[in-house]
């Protein structure tokens, strides 16, 4: 899985949100060890033209994300300079060029993070490979890889070929709208930030669906455990009830915990931003839907325009935080699992088992794995909710000021 997501990585380098770290040194051919055989110092030069290569490709990478944020400032102060105030409409154009900012800032973010946060990136990349293998020759788990690969991949084509045919739809009903924002420069800005968190969405559910195998493995032990005289035929107990067998399911959540937290490291600013524009993008546009619909505008199907540009955006925030509730939820039920079990027998020979197990149970009360943008608010069901409630109290502000 982790080669399938390096490889729908490569393609984001334009947009500036992912860059492979580049290795400190690449491989030097040292001339008074070469072996005798032809052949092999063959093999060995092409090893070393290889490595060259991929070190220069890495370079001209970086190069280009050092480029490309000058290149977002040299964007954001043409428009500003380009999109002039028009008279009578100066509140609007304020939250347009407050919008505007936000929209760069946020870019800027995501082409730092690449930058800076590239180690985190990486690290949340091997570990998700590292899960895999554990969950395969620790827990003899199968994986379901020919079952995740082709749902993720629809899951990817689905937003992506969303996002474009609302995002045509939109244009077609916004070129000859009254308009004074900065849509036509911040086009850059937007399909950055939507890919971002397209991309955040496949971390999440390639993690969603490993915490879902550590948790079957985990109610198997628990049923043992709990009601011994319900065995299956097709488990094997005596390795289930071993000790290196919940060492193995702690270690394994341990890996999951810290990928969730290199996730909320590398991405924790540019999520936070991407939401806060989008709950002022909710905000803004719904406001000139009911400018629109009471008739102060020359065109009064503007609300239509409105609609292909939120669906899409919708359903990514609300896909994005459906699957980090529902990885909160996975991890109580695991936590939950956990305390049910109860070794009653007091043998020496149980006594590293339990103590591992209060430990493990311990541990899984005082933390959790949850994805927060730099502990400014989690992702969930709940933050759909706060923003519903945020959108609905400016609006309602908004309505009593065109009123009066």
């Amino acid at each position: 899985m982790e080669q399938q997501i390096r490889a729908w990585l490569r393609y984001s380098i334009v947009l500036g949100l992912y860059v492979s770290p580049t290795e400190a040194t690449p491989y030097i051919h040292n001339s008074n060890h070469c072996p005798a055989n032809t052949s092999a110092l063959r093999g060995e030069r092409q090893m070393w033209l290889k490595q060259r290569q991929a070190f220069q490709r890495e370079r001209l990478k970086r190069i280009y994300l050092r480029l490309l944020m000058p290149l977002l400032c040299v964007l954001y102060v043409n428009g500003l300079l380009r999109r002039k105030p028009v008279p009578g409409t100066m509140l609007s154009w304020t939250v347009a060029t407050i919008f505007f900012s936000s929209q760069a800032l946020s870019n800027f973010l995501l082409a730092g993070e690449a930058l800076w946060r590239q180690q985190e990136h990486e690290t949340l990349l091997r570990l998700l490979h590292e899960i895999e293998l554990s969950l395969k020759l620790r827990l003899r788990q199968d994986v379901r890889l020919d079952w995740l690969l082709p749902r993720v991949r629809w899951l990817l084509r689905y937003l992506l070929w969303t996002s474009v045919l609302f995002f045509v739809l939109f244009v077609y009903n916004f070129v000859e709208l009254q308009y004074i924002g900065y849509f036509w420069y911040s086009i850059w800005f937007a399909i950055a930030m939507r890919l971002r968190l397209i991309q955040l969405l496949i971390y999440v559910r390639v993690l969603q669906h490993y915490l879902e195998c550590l948790s079957m493995k985990l109610s198997q032990l628990v049923a043992y455990r709990v009601a011994p005289s319900r065995q299956l035929m097709d488990v094997n107990y005596a390795r289930l009830q071993s000790l290196e067998y919940l060492v193995a399911i702690k270690e394994i959540y341990d890996l999951l915990f810290k990928a969730f937290q290199q996730l909320n490291d590398f991405a924790g600013w540019s999520l936070f931003s991407i939401i806060l524009c989008y709950m002022l993008d909710y905000g803004c546009t719904l406001y000139w839907s009911l400018l629109s619909w009471e008739g102060y505008l020359e065109r009064r199907n503007y609300y239509i325009a409105c609609f292909w540009w939120l669906l899409p955006m919708s359903l990514i925030t609300w896909h994005i935080c459906h699957l980090c509730h529902s990885c909160r939820q996975l991890d109580r039920v695991i936590a939950s699992m956990l305390c049910r079990m109860i070794i009653k027998r007091s043998s020496k020979s149980l006594r590293s088992y339990r103590i591992l197990l209060q430990q493990f149970s311990t541990q899984l009360q005082l933390q959790q794995i949850e994805v927060s943008a730099k502990r400014f608010f989690t992702l969930d069901m709940r933050l759909i909710m706060s923003i519903c409630t945020a959108i609905a109290t400016y609006l309602v502000i908004i309505i009593q000021f065109l009123r009066i």
